[in-house]
């Protein structure tokens, strides 16, 4: 896809692999529309878990040509039977009701327009399991069904794809290791190939769950 000029709606855009995109895609060309929990600096608060925040985001920033479904939360690596039933709700509230609402709000634009494109971030752990990761785990396997799905519902012209962007050292993945996680991939790297991955996008990649 051509990102010059692109139209494009980035969520979880605060920190982490959110903000090395915002980077990358403004030195794009991109007209950039950066969202966040907390907000902050050229970035619009929206709890995405909310939906009247979502609609009211909607009618600020109306149809937009790419939707990128980054924000997302995570919790302390522990046993299935010790994460309290109010975490599950919190990570599905963000992961997977969160990128549902937006989904929901900003592709009928793209239906209607014939053309549009939404990148859902997956994870390794949408793919393959892993001991005491079993809500973030629960809703990534969601956001592959999910995009595989919406993928087949919609128009000729529109690319849905799920996205696992990787290791890459962030705040999420230290708090899931515990430790050092500067050897692995770093968000800007990762930025990068995202960036690429974007311009080589094509209507045959619709539905298909992509890695970086």
């Amino acid at each position: 896809m051509e990102l010059q000029g692109t139209k494009v709606l980035l969520t979880g855009a605060s920190r982490g692999i959110g903000a090395a995109l915002a980077s990358a895609l403004r030195a794009e060309g991109c007209e950039l529309h950066l969202v966040a929990r907390s907000g902050g600096p050229g970035i619009e608060r929206c709890d995405v878990s909310k939906s009247d925040e979502v609609a009211a985001l909607h009618d600020r920033v109306g149809p937009v040509d790419l939707l990128i479904n980054n924000a997302a939360v995570i919790h302390d690596p522990a046993p299935l039977a010790d994460i309290p039933m109010e975490e599950w709700r919190r990570l599905f509230d963000t992961n997977v009701f969160g990128l549902v609402d937006l989904c929901r709000t900003f592709v009928p634009a793209m239906n209607e327009r014939g053309r549009g494109v939404v990148v859902n971030l997956s994870s390794t752990w949408g793919r393959s399991a892993a001991a005491e990761q079993s809500p973030y785990c629960a809703t990534k396997f969601a956001v592959e069904a999910i995009s595989a799905s919406l993928a087949a519902e919609v128009v000729k012209g529109v690319i849905v794809i799920a996205l696992n962007p990787g290791v890459v050292a962030t705040e999420m993945l230290a708090t899931c290791f515990a430790g050092d996680v500067s050897m692995y991939t770093s968000p800007e790297q990762c930025a990068a190939d995202f960036v690429s991955l974007l311009q080589r996008l094509g209507p045959a990649d619709n539905g298909e769950s992509l890695s970086l």
